[in-house]
């Protein structure tokens, strides 16, 4: 009885464990719990790396201005652009190739030819000219130099006369024509051909119509030869106002004018206003430093005269260079012929461009 018992109780706790499996299904469907397990496999984990490498900020982008004789377009981003910088010499056959090398040791690229009547064309015939010009542009390709502007004769050449011989100014023209045809014929990357106005002239309307007639004869001659001129702003006499400067280069679409920095501090000139005034007309600049309203013309090196300290600060004059005259030739130094080209490029890279960083940035 008790077996049969016993066997009656199983099989109603089989048939009961059957029902609630039927009833209940997702209580036996949720697979193994694997936290029963004494070792479970760990899921597989990224890579950690130890040491990671930080990361490099990107440089701001800079662009070393090809130079050309075409303004900027008018709201150019100047952001990261920086001048080429060039350097005059003066053309004598004892020093320049002593000369040359020396600026091309110092990094300039470009430079301006200063041709003086004491010893650039002055009782040289054109053959004796030609060969020495020839030898010079020789040496220049070998030093990768590039000319940008030649500094045309000035001594005793009157072409402002306002004498009553008339020949003084002929004279004077066609001598400074004469040296125009030798260089055109061999430093043919050279467009910008700087004048000086006649140191013995005072200003005077007289003076601004005999610069005019000159200028139409130069300038004609000029123009068929794909060059230009640049008049120069003096320390003395004629074309050292902004007002005689411009009222000699204003009648013509090919003639502009050189910026001599130095001669303008000397005249006491806020020199950042005086480039504004020039403007688009800007041809070319020459750049030194000068005691500040100073009769004294000593072309010293940048940081040893008065033009940051009593004028403007050396960036404040390249940021008006880039944006107000939208300049986009040389930034050419004319130190003496005694300064050494490796000091020049020294303060321009220790004065001029900190400078001009920092003004930027603000």
């Amino acid at each position: 009885m008790n077996n049969k018992s016993n066997n009656m109780n199983r099989i109603l706790l089989t048939l009961m464990s059957i029902i609630l499996l039927a009833c209940n299904p997702e209580e036996h469907s949720k697979g193994p719990d694997w936290s029963q397990f004494p070792n479970p496999k760990p899921e597989p984990e990224e890579p950690v790396n130890p040491d990671p490498k930080p990361e490099v900020p990107q440089q701001p982008t800079v662009t070393i201005i090809a130079p050309t004789t075409q303004n900027a377009a008018p709201g150019e981003d100047v952001t990261g652009k920086f001048y080429t910088i060039g350097m005059q010499i003066n053309i004598d056959d004892a020093t320049f190739s002593t000369r040359l090398k020396e600026v091309a040791d110092a990094g300039f690229k470009h430079v301006e030819l200063k041709l003086k009547y004491s010893y650039g064309l002055h009782n040289k015939t054109d053959e004796q000219v030609n060969a020495t010009f020839a030898s010079m542009q020789q040496q220049m390709e070998q030093h990768g130099i590039t000319v940008w502007s030649i500094h045309l004769p000035y001594e005793d050449k009157n072409w402002t006369s306002i004498s009553a011989k008339e020949s003084i100014r002929t004279q004077s023209v066609e001598y400074i024509l004469r040296a125009l045809r030798l260089c055109v014929a061999h430093f043919k990357s050279c467009k910008t051909y700087v004048l000086h106005a006649s140191k013995s002239v005072s200003p005077s309307a007289t003076a601004i119509s005999q610069a005019h007639k000159s200028l139409m004869e130069m300038d004609a001659v000029a123009q068929q030869l794909g060059v230009r001129f640049c008049v120069e702003n003096l320390v003395g006499s004629f074309c050292y106002t902004i007002d005689d400067l411009m009222a000699v280069i204003k009648p013509f679409d090919n003639v502009y004018a050189t910026f001599d920095i130095g001669h303008a501090n000397c005249k006491g000139y806020d020199v950042v206003e005086y480039l504004k005034s020039i403007g688009t007309k800007l041809g070319t600049v020459h750049i030194h430093d000068t005691a500040y309203k100073s009769s004294s013309d000593d072309h010293r090196l940048v940081g040893d005269g008065d033009i940051a300290t009593k004028n403007r600060a050396w960036g404040e004059i390249y940021k008006t260079l880039l944006i107000d005259n939208g300049y986009r030739g040389v930034f050419m130094f004319e130190p003496k012929d005694n300064q050494k080209a490796a000091d020049v490029m020294a303060r321009y890279n220790e004065i001029i461009l900190p400078s001009y960083k920092q003004i930027s940035q603000q």
